[in-house]
């Protein structure tokens, strides 16, 4: 790696190399879009030539969803960390869904896979690929810490969960000014589905 590349702050190995072209390209596209950011646009904000940004990614899919799948194992992480101060399996996913309707959309750049122009991107790999699974893992891992009987119907559940609280975002109705709403209908509601008779 040369010191003329990188505007003369060469990365220390391929991974700070691939984590910089992720945060240059998150940058772009939170400035002008998925579909008007190039390839060219994302190789100048991260200072190398177009040919160092393809030797890490193939195209412009392939560094925007490396990107987002970065700052979204950062996202689940806090998610995990934050349901697990709550007592009851109940409290976790009620809690965990509240959690991600009010800050996912506040996410300075995970809020951009709710943009219709980047949900494309997302929309098939979702709760299909292995990496969104992962993540989906990690998220309902404080709920099966307590109902270790749940974990073969885990990535079902997060990903009803996940569906719930995108629904909720998009189309907020009557959740969108109160929060006690939303809490007593996932308790009426949701629960008796997601838990089952377990």
């Amino acid at each position: 790696m040369s010191n003329s590349a990188w505007s003369g702050n060469p990365p220390r190995d391929e991974s700070e190399a691939r984590a910089r072209l992720c945060s240059a390209t998150l940058r772009c596209i939170a400035r002008t879009g998925f579909p008007k950011t190039s390839m060219s646009d994302i190789a100048k904000e991260a200072g190398v030539t177009r040919p160092t940004l393809y030797k890490y990614f193939s195209n412009k899919t392939a560094v925007f969803t490396a990107a987002i799948d970065a700052v979204a194992l950062d996202f689940a992480r806090s998610v995990a960390r934050y349901v697990s101060r709550f007592d009851t399996v109940e409290e976790r996913i009620i809690e965990m869904i509240v959690f991600v309707v009010k800050k996912l959309p506040r996410h300075k750049y995970l809020s951009l896979v709710l943009d219709p122009e980047c949900s494309a991107v997302f929309g098939e790999r979702a709760f299909s690929e292995e990496r969104p699974r992962e993540l989906s893992r990690i998220v309902i891992a404080p709920v099966v810490e307590l109902r270790p009987e749940l974990r073969p119907e885990a990535e079902e559940i997060s990903e009803l969960m996940s569906r719930f609280a995108i629904s909720v975002i998009l189309l907020p109705g009557r959740f969108k000014t109160s929060g006690a709403d939303m809490r007593e209908f996932i308790r009426r509601r949701l629960l008796p589905g997601l838990l089952g008779s377990n």
